[in-house]
């Protein structure tokens, strides 16, 4: 094998282990974003293209902070909910005429725009609610849930207690 060979199968096998670290990396946060949910079925993960829709049309309907953190108060209507519960929540949602069984899309934190690459699910909002308890108490990252229709977002930074904007 001449040198020219072997350093384009070297190329080659770190390009592979460089995807493999990727994916590796992409199953851990899904584990983490999955983690809360009593079953996983009706929740489906976003392939690229899906994911970049989405990011697009969250960041032309929900103000963003220098690319960090949502800014929740520049949104018309802000509610925090404690103690949360799945009566309680599903109750707001349905008095707010928010309740909807279109799909809802949960992200992490760190992956707000332009520089995320982790992964976005997508469930109907039933699911969330459903498993809210144990949603509201995760710590590890703060996680938001948007919804594009109607356009709501639900926030997820302290445990047992949700922030829902629109």
């Amino acid at each position: 094998m001449d040198m020219n060979a072997r350093k384009a199968r070297l190329e080659l096998l770190l390009q592979k282990q460089k995807e493999k670290e990727k994916n590796d990396e992409m199953q851990m946060q899904l584990g983490l974003m999955l983690k809360p949910f009593s079953t996983k079925e009706g929740i489906w993960q976003l392939d690229d293209k899906e994911r970049g829709k989405m990011k697009t049309e969250l960041i032309e309907s929900i103000p963003i902070i220098e690319w960090v953190s949502l800014d929740l108060e520049k949104m018309h209507n802000k509610f925090v909910i404690p103690n949360v519960n799945s009566d309680k929540v599903a109750s707001f949602f349905i008095d707010k005429e928010l309740y909807t069984e279109n799909s809802v899309y949960l992200f992490l934190q760190d992956d707000l725009p332009p520089f995320s690459t982790w992964p976005w699910v997508k469930m109907p909002l039933s699911k969330i609610i459903e498993d809210i308890i144990d949603l509201a108490a995760e710590d590890a990252y703060p996680q938001y849930v948007f919804s594009p229709l109607p356009k709501f977002v639900i926030e997820f930074i302290e445990p047992d207690v949700i922030t829902v904007a629109w």
